[in-house]
């Protein structure tokens, strides 16, 4: 009865603190890859036009 499944609390955050910054930074670069990506595709766009 003692035994159960339950996962025990973390209660050091310094794994998770660091996850989520590291998840954060990788936000971060996707969405400014996918800006430059966007600004150089609108570029062209617009370049061929002229």
């Amino acid at each position: 009865m003692a035994q159960n499944n339950r996962k025990t609390l973390d209660t050091d955050l310094q794994d998770t603190v660091l996850r989520g910054r590291k998840l954060l930074r990788h936000a971060l670069v996707a969405a400014a890859i996918a800006g430059v990506a966007w600004f150089a595709l609108e570029s062209a766009q617009a370049l061929s036009i002229f």
